[in-house]
């Protein structure tokens, strides 16, 4: 089924309306729809613009976490680590991960040793219903010469070794979520981009004092310009960092703060320039920050920060501070044999910021990764809820603990609905649930074996969008041109019918939405001119831009990229 960007269908009511297109309102609106609810998922950008496409590309249970006890988030973040790769074994892949010790680490050798065994043990049920190929082993300790053989480029110097363990890939959280909503369409959703929530519907005037009910939203199309009022028994506000911005048309006080945590990474070249090194490291630097460093297509994957701010979420940028943060904690870990990395290793910056529950006392990095469901009922708003933090791995369970409470609530408990159980279902597009992969990646090979495809661009096909790939094939099959490459540079895979499939079955509307959020090309680095001129050429049909229309969206296009480094190279103030 097609994710229909059509506002007509505005006009019908709906039982649950969600601000917020991440991966939490997204886990929300296909446990709503899964349930028969009618559902409604909007965002003010395109589907997962913001921090949900801006993460470290993990699916983990968080082990920093245990630093701060937070034990029972681990615990669940590991229960979800298993679920989410049952539910998409073509978008989750297995990862080791090394976590070196030195003499001077701190924590101390002995006490990351017991943090990695607590780790596993409460991942107990790790390999419940995995396929062989996701399956998890043990930890395990590698001596300092397995360790330096493994990543050359560490620091020797007091280098004890390192321990072992597993933990998942994300490996494009843009296609991921795409592949949850399209399972929330699958079931009933209306799921709309670039309407953006500027207003609440109330059962009377919010100014004369007293408890109102919410009864919809009044939603701008930043499209057209268009204004539409939406009616909804229940309004959920999962709009992340943008939490407390949608509640300000409420006009008082309603309890709840936001602590915005801005997490920067950096895509560079391989780290030292090696190429070969494989898995995921946590460098730790002497001054007690440290990144993580992911070997990600071909390139490195590292950071990330996590430093408050106070800027209004769509301002916020990487910086040079940030660039030197991170760089710096690296260059701490890198052997004086191996060149140090610099600016000009750096192929792209991404930003996320996440909304954390605020606690003064504490700062950032403390601050928990617990979630919150706040209802506003207390603050005399009724049948309005808000989601603050939360996390990536866990956002299906949020998804389920927020429609087991709006059940419960007034505003749906009359309702009919029917079994949904989203532990057990699979991801638009997985080949099967709780299935090893690799026999339906051969098999993808040898399909249609006369179409223009290598078969490097068929499994990267197969990998992005699963058991759609198929229909990318028949957009080949029936248009041999669009077999073609959107780029000349070979570690690039994109081909043009991906950019058609965007725009007619995905809802992109923008050049963005296509190169950063259907297509990989956007994420590994610079786009260049001809590239971004040739999605441009192929989307102009589809949108019914004109020439000069097709010009201008091009141009916009480089001129946000630019700006987009400009500013972490230090060069310009402008946000």
């Amino acid at each position: 089924m097609r994710i229909e960007r059509d506002l007509a269908q505005l006009t019908q009511p709906f039982d649950v309306i969600v601000v917020g297109g991440g991966i939490t309102g997204v886990n929300v609106a296909r446990e709503a729809a899964g349930r028969g609810l009618r559902t409604l998922v909007v965002d003010k950008g395109d589907f997962g613009h913001g921090t949900s496409s801006a993460t470290s590309k993990l699916i983990h249970g968080g082990i920093r976490y245990l630093e701060t006890y937070e034990f029972g988030v681990v615990r669940e973040s590991l229960r979800e680590r298993r679920v989410l790769a049952l539910a998409a074994p073509h978008l989750v892949q297995q990862q080791r991960f090394l976590m070196p010790a030195w003499r001077w680490s701190k924590p101390p050798t002995a006490l990351i040793g017991a943090g990695v065994l607590l780790y596993t043990a409460l991942g107990f049920d790790r390999n419940r219903h995995m396929p062989a190929d996701m399956r998890i082993p043990m930890p395990s300790w590698l001596s300092r010469d397995k360790t330096l053989a493994a990543v050359p480029w560490l620091d020797p110097d007091q280098l004890q070794g390192a321990y072992a363990y597993h933990d998942t890939f994300n490996l494009h959280p843009e296609r991921l979520l795409l592949a949850f909503l399209q399972s929330a369409v699958d079931v009933g959703a209306v799921a709309l981009n670039h309407v953006e929530a500027v207003g609440f519907l109330f059962d009377r005037d919010p100014a004369v004092g007293g408890d109102v009910t919410v009864q919809g939203l009044q939603v701008l199309d930043r499209l057209t310009g268009e204004r539409h009022q939406v009616r909804g028994r229940a309004v959920v506000n999962a709009a992340g960092p943008w939490m407390d911005l949608v509640l300000r048309d409420l006009g008082r006080s309603m309890g709840v703060k936001v602590n915005r945590s801005k997490g920067v990474h950096l895509l560079t070249k391989p780290v030292a320039g090696q190429a070969q090194v494989r898995d995921t490291v946590f460098a730790r630097a002497r001054s007690g920050h440290h990144v993580i460093v992911s070997p990600w297509q071909g390139h490195s994957f590292i950071g990330p920060t996590d430093t408050h701010v106070d800027d209004a979420p769509d301002a916020v940028r990487a910086d040079r501070s940030d660039v030197e943060l991170i760089l710096g904690t690296l260059n701490d870990t890198i052997s004086a044999g191996y060149p140090k990395m610099t600016e000009e290793d750096i192929e792209a910056t991404t930003v996320g910021i996440r909304p954390l529950i605020v606690d003064e006392s504490k700062d950032s990095y403390t601050t928990s990764r617990r979630h919150e469901l706040y209802d506003h009922a207390p603050s005399g708003v009724q049948h309005l809820w808000s989601i603050g933090g939360g996390k990536w791995t866990t956002g299906r369970a949020l998804g389920v603990e927020t429609v087991e409470t709006l059940l419960k609530s007034a505003a749906l408990r009359d309702l009919p609905v029917r079994e949904f159980d989203s532990r057990r279902a699979t991801a638009h597009g997985a080949f099967a649930w709780a299935e090893d992969a690799r026999p339906y990646f051969d098999a993808v090979v040898r399909s249609r074996p006369t179409l223009p495809l290598d078969d490097v661009t068929r499994l990267h096909l197969a990998r992005l969008y699963g058991t759609d790939h198929e229909r990318i094939l028949d957009l080949v099959e029936r248009e041999p041109s669009l077999a073609a490459r959107i780029s000349d540079r070979p570690d690039r895979l994109d081909i043009a019918a991906q950019v058609v499939f965007a725009v007619t079955d995905e809802a992109a509307c923008t050049l963005s939405d296509v190169l950063d959020r259907r297509l990989v090309i956007g994420t590994l680095g610079r786009v260049d001119r001809t590239e971004v001129e040739r999605v441009a050429l192929l989307m102009a049909p589809l949108r019914g831009w004109s020439v000069e229309a097709t010009t201008a969206a091009v141009e916009a296009e480089l001129g946000r990229r630019a700006a987009v480094e400009l500013r972490w190279r230090g060069t310009t103030t402008g946000a």
